[in-house]
């Protein structure tokens, strides 16, 4: 059972860095404007990425108390704090220019820099997950 968790779990990240590495992609292209393309980035970004992640997490938080790391395993609590900045920029940046351009606007530069943040914040936590320091 623990290594069809281990597997569950790296599946969700390689799924997770490609839908954040999508979302960079269609933020800098046509999810700015057209409302078709920002519903695409909208349906991927909630279920490819968020929706992803949380259940990730809930593997990686099962992995850890099955595997032999210890309550004090500081790059398990950096990679759950780097979770933070992601449902941040989800909330405050990229939700909210996305229903922007659903609505006939366009979108600002906070959608580039709400998915940016999301990329950078999962690689950093697939480095940490990859490497344990």
């Amino acid at each position: 059972m623990i290594t069809g968790f281990l597997h569950l779990h790296k599946a969700l990240a390689y799924l997770m860095f490609l839908v954040a590495l999508a979302d960079v992609i269609l933020a800098l292209t046509a999810a700015r404007s057209d409302p078709r393309a920002a519903n695409v980035l909208r349906w991927a970004h909630t279920l490819g990425l968020l929706m992803a992640g949380r259940v990730s997490l809930v593997v990686g938080l099962t992995l850890w108390v099955q595997l032999p790391y210890g309550v004090g395993t500081p790059w398990i609590w950096l990679s759950l704090l780097l979770w933070g900045p992601i449902e941040v920029a989800a909330k405050r940046l990229v939700a909210p220019e996305l229903k922007a351009v659903a609505d006939g606007g366009t979108a600002s530069g906070r959608l580039l820099g709400g998915v940016g943040i999301e990329l950078l914040c999962v690689v950093l936590i697939f480095g940490l997950m990859s490497v344990r320091p």
